[in-house]
C-alpha cells in the first residue's frame, strides 16, 4: 500500500506541475495570438511620406528615396529637402540618426541640432538614436532641410522618417521594440541567477561549477541585447555609454563561451580554446585602444570581434563533431544539442547587426541560449544529483571508519594495555640485570607500537577535519624539559650528540596547544634520531617578537642522510617513506610528518626544511603563541639527568582508600591491581556492568574506575543505572571511565554521559597515580599519620 500511495503522489505532483507550466505556455502564446484588445485608435503616428531631393555642392539637385541612400562620401556633409504640407498643427518629425550628426531647418530656422561629439570624451561619430523636432501652424509650406554627415559606414544613408503627436511616436517606438527588451531582461535574470546559484553550488560543495561559465555567458549577452536596444534613449542617460557596453560585450563574448565548451570537453581541446581567448583579449584592447585615441570607432572594427565569434562557432563545431565520433559526445549529449540551435541564433543575430532597422534583434540568440540553458541545467542537475549522492555515501563511509576507528582502537589498546602494565610490574618488582633488560626492550617495543596506532588515528581525525587545536597556558619551561628529556635518553642509546641551545630570554608562561607542539617537536627530533646513525642531533628554541604577535622558533637538525632534491616536494605526504631500499629497517607509518605540517597549519605556524642529500636535514619551525608572563624562563638546565619521577616519599599513597575497579578483561584487572601496588591501595574488581551495581548496593567506594566497552549493560549504561538508583550507596560516587577509545572527541562525550573523568589505555602509571591523588587526597594520611 505505502509504495502505490507514493506512485500516486508522484503520479500527481507530475499533473501539477504539468498544469503550472500549461498554464505559463497558454499566456504566452494568447498574447502572441490573440487580437490585441488594447489598440490606441486614436494615433497620429504615421511615416512622413514626401519627395525628397538631394542638394549637391555644385547647386544641382536630383530626386532621393527616404529611407535610402544618398551620394554623400564619408565625413562629408550631404543635404536633402522637401517642401511640408500645409496643415502641421501639432505635428512632430521623428528622424533616426544613424550614427550621423543632423541639423534640420525650417524654411531659415535651426529647429534641432543633433550630436554627441561634445559629450564624449572620445570617439568621432555620434551615438545612433531617434532625434525628434515639432513643426508648428505656421510651418506649413516651408521647406523642411536635413543636413546630415557621418564618419561610419552609414555616411550616406537616411533613415524612414516619421510624424505625429510625439507621445505617439515614443509609444510607437515602445510598443514595437519592448518585447525584445523584456526578452532580453528576462535573460539578464535568468543569467544573474544561474551565476549566484552556480557560486552558492561552488561554495556549497566546493567543486567547480560548468553552469558558471555559460552563466556569464548569457549575462553578457543578455546585456548586449539591453544596451543595444533602439529604444535605449529612454532608458539609459548617456546612450553614448550603452553603445560602448554593446561593443565591449560582443568583443568579451568568446571568452566565457570558450570557458564552458572546454570545462563540458573537459579541456581535450584546452590549447586551441586557450588561443580563441588570447585573441579575444588582443582584440579587446586593439579596440579599446583604437577608441580612445579616437583612431577608429568601435563599430567600425567590429567586424573583427564577429569574426572571433565566427571563429569559436567553427572550432565548437569542429570539436563536438570530432567528439561524436570518438565517443566522447556522450558526457555532453543534450549540451550538444543545445549548442547547435545556440549556434543558429548566433549567427541569425550576427546577421541582423548588418541589416538596417531589423525588427527582431536578440530574439534569436535568446532562443538560442535558453535552449542550451535548458540542456546544460538538465546535465548540471544530474551532476549535482550524483555528487549529492556521493557525499551521503562518503558520510556513511566516514561514520562507519569512524565506528572502525574506536573498535579498532579498543581492540588494540587493550592488549598494549595489558604488555605495557605486566612489563612495567617487571621492571619495578625484578632484580635481575639480564631480565630488566628484556623488560626495557619490551616497554620500547610497545611504546613505539602505541606511537604508530596513534599516529594512524591522529592521521584519521585530521582526514575527518575533526582534530581541534585547544589552547590553555601552560609553562614554557616544562614543555622544553618534556621535549628534551625523551630525546637525550634516545640520543645516549644511539650514542649521538645531543646539542641543546634553549633561549634564556623566553618567556616563562605562554598560550597555546602544549600538547600538539610536543607532538609536533617529538616527531622531528624522532625522526632525526631515527635518520642518524652517527654525528648529533641539535635542537634551538627562541622566540620571535614581531608587531602584535610572538612567535616560538625550534629548529631540529641532524647529521644524518639527509633528503635527495627529487624527495622534497613528496616530504609531507601521507604513507611516504623515503628511500626504502635505504631505510627500510627503520621503523614507522611515513604519517609523522604529514601530521606534524597539518598541525602547524592548524596553529597557524609554518614549518621550513633544509637538507643536502648525505650531509643531513634541518628543520625550522615557528608557530605563533600568546604571551601570558614575561618573566624570563632562565638558563635551562642542560644537564641531561633530569629526574624522570618524583622521589618516592612524594608518590601518592592511600591505603585506606576504597576504589573499585570495573573490567571485563581479567589481565585489565590484573593490571590495574598491580598498577596500584605503589600506592598501597587494595582495589576491590568486578569482571562486568551487573557485577558493579551489586557490589556498589552495599560498599561505599571513595572512587569507580570504569571500563566502557563491556557487554551489555556496558560502562556508560551502568553508569546511568548507578545515578538512577537513588537507593544506592555509591549514586554519587565520582566514577572515571577507563577505555582504549581514544579518537578525538571521546572524551568529552564521556564527560557528557556523567563521568568525572577519562583515562585512556594503556593505563600510565604515573598518570593513574595522578588520578588517584586528583580525587583521593583526603584518604591520604598526613605526616604526623605517617610518623605514629
Amino acid at each position: 500500500m505505502g509504495k502505490t500511495a507514493n506512485r500516486n503522489l508522484k503520479i500527481l505532483r507530475v499533473i501539477l506541475w504539468c498544469m503550472v507550466f500549461g498554464s505559463f505556455i497558454a499566456f504566452g502564446l494568447g498574447q502572441l495570438i490573440m487580437p490585441n484588445e488594447n489598440k490606441n485608435m486614436n494615433t497620429t503616428f504615421h511615416v512622413f511620406r514626401a519627395d525628397w531631393v538631394q542638394e549637391k555642392n555644385d547647386g544641382t539637385v536630383e530626386p532621393v528615396k527616404v529611407p535610402g541612400t544618398c551620394d554623400v562620401g564619408y565625413g562629408e556633409w550631404g543635404t536633402i529637402t522637401t517642401k511640408l504640407p500645409k496643415n502641421q498643427e501639432n505635428t512632430w518629425i521623428c528622424v533616426r540618426s544613424m550614427q550621423q550628426e543632423l541639423n534640420v531647418y525650417v524654411g531659415d530656422e535651426l529647429r534641432k541640432e543633433y550630436s554627441t561629439l561634445s559629450t564624449q570624451r572620445f570617439g568621432k561619430t555620434s551615438t545612433l538614436t531617434y532625434v525628434m523636432f515639432p513643426l508648428y501652424e505656421e510651418d506649413g509650406g516651408k521647406v523642411l532641410r536635413i543636413d546630415f554627415m557621418s564618419k561610419s559606414g552609414y555616411a550616406n544613408y537616411v533613415s524612414e522618417i516619421y510624424a505625429g503627436d510625439r507621445a505617439d511616436i515614443k509609444d510607437h517606438f515602445i510598443n514595437a521594440h519592448a518585447p525584445g527588451l523584456v526578452v532580453a531582461l528576462f535573460l539578464f535574470i535568468i543569467s544573474l541567477t544561474v551565476v549566484i546559484g552556480s557560486y552558492a553550488v561552488h561554495h556549497l560543495y566546493k567543486i567547480e561549477v560548468d553552469l558558471l561559465h555559460l552563466g556569464n555567458v548569457m549575462l553578457m549577452a543578455s546585456t548586449w541585447l539591453i544596451v543595444e536596444s533602439k529604444i535605449r534613449q529612454f532608458i539609459f542617460p548617456s546612450s553614448t555609454v550603452a553603445m560602448w557596453m554593446g561593443f565591449l560585450m560582443i568583443a568579451l563574448l568568446p571568452f566565457p563561451f570558450s570557458e564552458y565548451i572546454n570545462c563540458i570537453q573537459k579541456g581535450r581541446y584546452q590549447k586551441i580554446y586557450t588561443i580563441i581567448e588570447l585573441l579575444t583579449a588582443i582584440n579587446f584592447t586593439v579596440t579599446v585602444f583604437l577608441q580612445l585615441f579616437n583612431i577608429k570607432d568601435f563599430f567600425e572594427i567590429m567586424a573583427a570581434s564577429h569574426a572571433l565569434i565566427v571563429l569559436l562557432i567553427i572550432v565548437m563545431v569542429f570539436t563536438i563533431l570530432k567528439d561524436a565520433f570518438s565517443g566522447y559526445i556522450k558526457e555532453y549529449r543534450g549540451v550538444a544539442v543545445g549548442f547547435l540551435v545556440a549556434i543558429i541564433g548566433g549567427v541569425c543575430e550576427l546577421g541582423l547587426v548588418y541589416v538596417v532597422d531589423a525588427r527582431f534583434n536578440g530574439v534569436g540568440l535568446c532562443l538560442g541560449l535558453v535552449a542550451m540553458l535548458g540542456m546544460a541545467s538538465i546535465r548540471s542537475v544530474r551532476e549535482l544529483i550524483n555528487i549529492e549522492k556521493e557525499k551521503q555515501m562518503a558520510i556513511a563511509a566516514s561514520a562507519s571508519k569512524a565506528q572502525f576507528l574506536a573498535n579498532m582502537s579498543h581492540e588494540i589498546r587493550t592488549p598494549i594495555n595489558v604488555v605495557i602494565g605486566m612489563n612495567e610490574m617487571i621492571l619495578r618488582e625484578n632484580r635481575d640485570s639480564v631480565i630488566d633488560e628484556y623488560a626495557r626492550s619490551i616497554q620500547r617495543a610497545s611504546k613505539m607500537l602505541l606511537g604508530l596506532i596513534n599516529d594512524v588515528l591522529d592521521f584519521s581525525k585530521i582526514e575527518a577535519g575533526k582534530l581541534q587545536i585547544v589552547e590553555s597556558e601552560y609553562t614554557t619551561e616544562t614543555m622544553l624539559q618534556d621535549v628534551v628529556l625523551g630525546a637525550e635518553i634516545r640520543a645516549k642509546q644511539k650514542k649521538l650528540e645531543f646539542k641543546l641551545d634553549i633561549d634564556k630570554s623566553l618567556p616563562s608562561v605562554l598560550k597555546g596547544d602544549d600538547i600538539r607542539i610536543k607532538q609536533v617537536l617529538n616527531n622531528l627530533l624522532s625522526n632525526a634520531l631515527k635518520y642518524t646513525e652517527e654525528g648529533s642531533v641539535s635542537f634551538r628554541a627562541k622566540g620571535l617578537y614581531e608587531k602584535d604577535q610572538f612567535r616560538l622558533r625550534f629548529l631540529v637538525e641532524d647529521t644524518g642522510v639527509g633528503i635527495a632534491k627529487e624527495d622534497m616536494e613528496k616530504l609531507f605526504e601521507s604513507f611516504q617513506r623515503l628511500e626504502m631500499s635505504k631505510n627500510r629497517y627503520i621503523q614507522g607509518t611515513g604519517l609523522g610528518l604529514n601530521i606534524s605540517k597539518q598541525l602547524i597549519t592548524q596553529m597557524n605556524g609554518t614549518i621550513e626544511v633544509k637538507s643536502e642529500h648525505g650531509k643531513g636535514s634541518c628543520f625550522i619551525v615557528e608557530i605563533p603563541q600568546q604571551i601570558i608572563n614575561m618573566m624570563p624562563i632562565g638558563e635551562s638546565n642542560k644537564n641531561s639527568e633530569r629526574k624522570e619521577q618524583k622521589e618516592e616519599n612524594e608518590r601518592f599513597y592511600a591505603p585506606e582508600a576504597k576504589v573499585l575497579v570495573v573490567d571485563d578483561n581479567k589481565m585489565n584487572l590484573k593490571v590495574m591491581q598491580a598498577l596500584m601496588k605503589r600506592t598501597g591501595i587494595v582495589p576491590d574488581i568486578a569482571d562486568g556492568g551487573n557485577a558493579c551495581l551489586q557490589m556498589t548496593e552495599n560498599k561505599k567506594y571513595d572512587l569507580i574506575l570504569m571500563d566502557h566497552m563491556m557487554p551489555e549493560p556496558d560502562g556508560i549504561q551502568t553508569l546511568h543505572m548507578l545515578r538512577g538508583d537513588k537507593g544506592n550507596v555509591n549514586a554519587k560516587t565520582k566514577v572515571i571511565v577507563l577505555t582504549a577509545n581514544a579518537i578525538e572527541g571521546m572524551r568529552e562525550k564521556y564527560l557528557a554521559e556523567g563521568f568525572t573523568d577519562y583515562l585512556s589505555k594503556p593505563v600510565e602509571a604515573v598518570k593513574l597515580e595522578n588520578m588517584l591523588a586528583k580525587y583521593l587526597k583526603e584518604k591520604a594520611p598526613s605526616s604526623s599519620d605517617l610518623q605514629v
